[in-house]
């Protein structure tokens, strides 16, 4: 890829590893106290809540929960007014997580066995459900956390999100059904602009531009809402493209997920796009593709891979990652409503100061030099 993951990578660790470990510290401490006080309430069955304690207390990045504590921070908001709303978001993302690993047969998440895995397909099914309804749950606290208005445009916002990436997920799903052959860049930046944008970057950050934007000046957001959303979608991009390489060429025990596992289920990422079109072996991959998860062969993988790299497929995601971290850097520069820092209030129940501008600019970087 590049040769600054053989190094010092070129964003600074500390402000990273400290936003996400703060922020991490925080919605742990939000959702499991959200869980015990519904697992409590007179006739609750105490059961479910031990599943729905699983994926969110597995070490995840935690990167969307930060976007918007520090999207409300850099706009002057204290931290714990968006820590409600943050959560809500973290609940959602980890119950889409439970169903795209029962939709896509995964084995793995977060370095252990998939929630399917370890309890069945019906009980996890279950279980994601209810957790999309403690999020909204977590939701209807903020109406008494940032008032009605800003409430009711959180919750429209969610509902977009939520109609996106359902929208993304069936692409995908219907692209791997077909066994989809001459999908284009463009088609692939559509589809994941749905599916990962929309709920890992954009509502993030629209979430927390609603929460820090100053109360009696609703009619000014539209601006920043619709810059802000453009840097979201370029800085997901690049995520997601990166994403994709490191389930090519990670490491399975920093990774936390299965590797390979997008080409034993057939994904149709932006390299695999690449070799369909760039190969002149198409019809011998499409064949692979078309053999179900189980009955591929680890040497049926390699040959997908190997005629990656010399189709040079590899290179053209990582180039097309850079590309959309630059551009979302430009992007960011121009987001001048975000204070530069913001530091720490008298009365902010609210531990890290990082988490606001400084933590979004170390991002982009990150999202294409991470190795998780």
């Amino acid at each position: 890829m590049s040769d600054a993951t053989a190094g010092q990578p070129p964003y600074d660790r500390e402000v990273v590893n400290d936003a996400l470990s703060c922020v991490r510290a925080a919605i742990a401490d939000k959702i499991g106290a959200y869980l015990d006080a519904r697992a409590s309430e007179t006739g609750a069955y105490a059961g479910l809540y031990r599943l729905l304690r699983d994926y969110p207390f597995r070490q995840g990045k935690m990167l969307r929960p930060a976007m918007c504590i520090a999207a409300a921070r850099a706009l002057g908001a204290p931290g714990h007014a968006a820590l409600t709303v943050a959560s809500a978001l973290e609940l959602y993302h980890n119950a889409f997580l439970i169903h795209d690993d029962i939709e896509d047969g995964s084995e793995s998440r977060r370095g252990a066995a998939t929630l399917h895995r370890q309890v069945g397909v019906a009980r996890a099914i279950n279980a994601g459900d209810a957790t999309n309804v403690m999020s909204v749950g977590l939701l209807l606290e903020n109406l008494s956390v940032v008032g009605v208005a800003k409430a009711l445009h959180l919750l429209h916002e969610i509902e977009l999100m939520a109609r996106q990436s359902a929208e993304g997920q069936a692409m995908e799903l219907d692209w791997v059904n077909d066994n989809a052959a001459a999908l284009t860049d463009a088609d692939y930046f559509a589809m994941c602009t749905k599916k990962t944008c929309w709920y890992s970057f954009i509502t993030p950050l629209r979430a927390g531009t609603i929460v820090g934007w100053p109360t009696g000046a609703d009619a000014a957001i539209g601006p920043a809402i619709e810059a802000i959303t453009r840097f979201g979608a370029a800085i997901g991009i690049a995520f997601q493209v990166q994403d994709d390489l490191l389930n090519l060429q990670g490491q399975a025990e920093a990774y936390g997920k299965e590797i390979d596992g997008d080409l034993y289920e057939g994904k149709r990422t932006l390299m695999l796009n690449h070799v369909l079109r760039a190969s002149p072996h198409a019809a011998e991959l499409l064949a692979i593709l078309a053999t179900p998860r189980e009955r591929k062969t680890p040497a049926q993988i390699a040959r997908l891979r190997d005629e990656m790299i010399r189709c040079g497929s590899i290179d053209h995601g990582w180039d097309v990652a850079r590309r959309h971290a630059a551009l979302a850097a430009e992007l960011l520069a121009g987001l001048d409503f975000l204070a530069e820092r913001t530091p720490l209030a008298a009365d902010e129940a609210w531990a890290c100061a990082v988490v606001d501008a400084r933590f979004l600019r170390e991002l982009v970087n990150y999202v294409i030099y991470r190795n998780l």
